[in-house]
């Protein structure tokens, strides 16, 4: 039998923990477009807009993308099984509100009302070295920029129209955001971090509001100082 490639929409009760839907509401929720984010952690947008942000159907959120009404990270989207994920800015121009897609609770899908100037910090995940010498560094939203010698994976970096604005290192003393495991959407400051083994990833000790606590380096997001 032939392939029918890849299907536009997967049943709700084989859609990810991330995506935290009411899974008898319908049989099919969208599949989001693979390119961006990891695959367990995103949703599309057309599911965003219509079970998370809005009260509207299918067909609402169709007519605002093809307006040209809704804009992700600065630029309008059109395609509905656009993926989103974590740290994304979501600007919907008829209500004039933007939101930022944060970590709830076990690293399921949240979201909370920002600034629409809000500057995006990213996560470097990745770093290689590309054609003619230059740096490639690549971000927790599965995007590369050329940047310099200067960023170290685990860092984090401001990105703005030219690129790399700001980069926030890693270390002791500096704060942070929990984005995925047991902690997500806690925040504290880094008071040690503990090298991987071959047997064993990287940890973080962070103090937060609640006391102490330990996490993985690969679900920690450093934010500031």
């Amino acid at each position: 039998m032939a392939s029918k490639g890849n299907t536009r929409h997967i049943r709700r009760l084989a859609s990810t923990r991330y995506m935290k839907l009411n899974r008898k509401v319908s049989k099919y929720v969208a599949r989001p477009m693979a390119g961006r984010h990891n695959g367990k952690s995103t949703i599309s947008l057309t599911t965003v807009l219509k079970e998370k942000m809005m009260d509207a159907t299918s067909r609402d959120v169709r007519y605002l993308l093809n307006r040209g009404e809704v804009e992700v990270n600065g630029k309008i989207v059109k395609e509905e099984r656009y993926p989103i994920g974590f740290g994304d800015i979501i600007h919907l121009k008829p209500s004039k509100e933007t939101y930022r897609i944060v970590s709830a609770r076990n690293g399921v899908f949240g979201f909370e009302k920002a600034d629409e100037k809000h500057k995006q910090a990213f996560k470097v995940v990745g770093k290689h070295v590309a054609k003619g010498g230059k740096i490639s560094i690549r971000l927790h939203d599965g995007s590369v920029l050329i940047s310099d010698n200067k960023v170290k994976v685990n860092d984090s970096v401001i990105v703005g129209k030219k690129g790399v604005e700001k980069v926030i290192a890693l270390g002791p003393g500096k704060n942070c955001y929990v984005i995925n495991g047991t902690h997500a959407s806690e925040s504290g400051k880094i008071k040690e971090i503990t090298k991987g083994t071959m047997l064993r990833d990287a940890t973080v000790k962070i103090e937060g509001s609640s006391g102490e606590f330990d996490t993985l380096l690969k679900n920690v997001m450093v934010t500031g100082e």
